[in-house]
């Protein structure tokens, strides 16, 4: 009962201070990119993603550990794709990639105050029903700042994953008719727990960490069709993400005691149920 209490007063204490401090560099941050947008729309992604997101990250006491930082392109344009679970994979990704991201967002959000004026004016925006005319104008939009060496940035998934049992929603295939179009290399880049740290519908973010791994980019291949490319893809990243969930789960799992050993036979703890091995447990939700 107690605990519960202090944990009430907690949260009531963090929403007096983090949700008007939330909103108000996110309102400041919007204008202060359309402003610098003006002389420097990369200044201005920097703004949008590393200022602003250890802005949310930090006041909230969440911190991150990246795994596979050397497979990020040392030069040049590709595109990272990411799973998608809550708002906190957005700075998670600014921050772990640690360069400027062109964020590739539906349309419908250019038409929201603010956070909608700049996505329209510094990221990328497109139709996702528009048919054969706005692929068009995808590719050749994605084309032109991959070729001015712009890192294009993408949830395949489309929307929020709210199903703790999925890894991953099917993917949508602009990320990679842009990729077959360009030539680009693919960054996959799994979050894991950012669904348990902010989850959907909720205000505020608990303190935590996320975890962030990165994968080996995946090239296009030659007469590679969109289909095979979209499932090499949403298998790689699914197979990233559930590594990253599995050795989270591991680290949180505390150790066995020395007497806890000993007190088992030949050392070893009980088998579990057929087919699994000692220790093993299911991922824990992102």
């Amino acid at each position: 009962m107690i605990r519960r209490i202090l944990r009430l007063l907690a949260r009531l204490l963090l929403a007096a201070w983090y949700l008007p401090l939330f909103l108000v560099m996110t309102v400041g941050a919007g204008a202060v990119c359309l402003a610098v947008s003006l002389f420097s729309k990369r200044l201005a992604r920097v703004v949008s993603g590393q200022v602003w997101a250890s802005v949310v990250l930090g006041p909230a006491f969440i911190g991150m550990d990246v795994k596979g930082a050397e497979h990020i392109p040392a030069g040049g344009g590709f595109i990272v794709f990411a799973n998608h679970r809550s708002l906190l994979d957005i700075p998670a990704a600014s921050l772990a990639v640690e360069r400027p991201l062109s964020w590739v967002a539906k349309a419908a959000l250019g038409r929201l105050p603010v956070f909608g004026w700049v996505l329209s004016r510094i990221h990328m925006l497109v139709e996702r029903e528009g048919g054969a005319d706005a692929a068009r104008r995808m590719i050749t939009e994605a084309e032109g700042r991959l070729r001015a060496g712009e890192i294009l940035a993408i949830f395949p998934e489309g929307t929020r994953n709210r199903d703790p049992l999925t890894p991953l929603l099917p993917f949508k295939k602009g990320a990679f008719i842009i990729a077959k179009h360009t030539g680009a290399p693919l960054l996959p880049l799994a979050v894991v727990n950012s669904g348990r740290l902010w989850p959907s519908g909720s205000y505020l973010p608990r303190h935590g960490s996320l975890k962030v791994a990165i994968g080996e980019p995946l090239a296009p291949a030659p007469r590679e069709s969109l289909a095979a490319l979209t499932r090499r893809a949403r298998e790689a990243l699914e197979l990233l993400y559930l590594e990253a969930s599995s050795a989270e789960a591991a680290e949180a799992s505390p150790a066995p005691s020395a007497e806890a050993e000993e007190a088992s036979p030949a050392g070893t703890r009980d088998a579990g149920p057929a087919g699994t091995r000692p220790g093993d447990s299911p991922p824990r939700d992102a």
